[in-house]
Parts: C-alpha cells; sequence; structure tokens
C-alpha cells in the first residue's frame, strides 16, 4: 500500500501499527478507492463506501482532518485515534450542511477552536 500512495513504508506502517492518522490528501486518495474513512478512523461501519453516506466531500473532509491534526499536533495533544476520528466526523456533519464555501471556511475556523477549548478544558479537569 506505501508505494500504491508513494509513501514511505514507515509511514504506512505507523498509520497501521501505530495508529497515526494520515493526511487529508491520503485519506481523499483513499476516499477515491471506495475506501470508508469512518471505518478508517473509527473502525465501525463498511470497509467500502458503498452502502455508506453518499456524496461524501473530500475536499471538504480534507481540510477537517488537516486542521484536527495540526489542533493536536501545535498543542502536542495525545489522544486515541478513535477520538480524533470522532471529532473528525462530528465537525464534517456540522458543516456539510453549510452550502456556502466561505461560512464553511469560518465554521471550520470556529469548530476547531471550540475543539481547542475543549480539550484544553479537559486537559484541565482531568486527574493530576
Amino acid at each position: 500500500m506505501s508505494a500504491r500512495f508513494a509513501l514511505g513504508v514507515n509511514t504506512w506502517q505507523g498509520y497501521e501499527r501505530l495508529g497515526k492518522l494520515p493526511k487529508g490528501e491520503t485519506l481523499a486518495r483513499l476516499l477515491e478507492l471506495d475506501i470508508s474513512v469512518d471505518w478508517l478512523l473509527t473502525g465501525h461501519g463498511n470497509m467500502h463506501l458503498t452502502g455508506n453516506r453518499p456524496g461524501l466531500d473530500t475536499q471538504l473532509l480534507s481540510q477537517i482532518i488537516d486542521g484536527v491534526l495540526a489542533l493536536y499536533a501545535h498543542d502536542g495533544l495525545r489522544s486515541m485515534p478513535a477520538e480524533r476520528g470522532q471529532l473528525i466526523s462530528r465537525i464534517y456533519d456540522r458543516l456539510i450542511a453549510i452550502p456556502d464555501d466561505r461560512e464553511r471556511r469560518g465554521a471550520l475556523r470556529y469548530a476547531l477552536e471550540q475543539a481547542r477549548e475543549d480539550l484544553f478544558r479537559a486537559g484541565t479537569n482531568g486527574p493530576p
């Protein structure tokens, strides 16, 4: 698979064995191969898109994934891949209903800022 996506073997093994999330561009290419990103990120549902949500907006999904990955990387936060996948899915579900691209970009910035605040609060209210 790493050769198919022009990725290093270690990069692909990081996805498979370490639970690291691929960048949005890689996920968009997986979508083109009929691989469900919901399944990939959460392990639930069908592996293939057939029968899943119709009309998945791969560009929007890529932007959300890149934003969530940047959020965790910038703030030095650690999480399980399933947590990141659920956050990505929740943001996508909210944003897909917004038809205007400009409004969508603003809503994405807001959603990521809200997620940052929620994660910070969870970190400060957690056990020492």
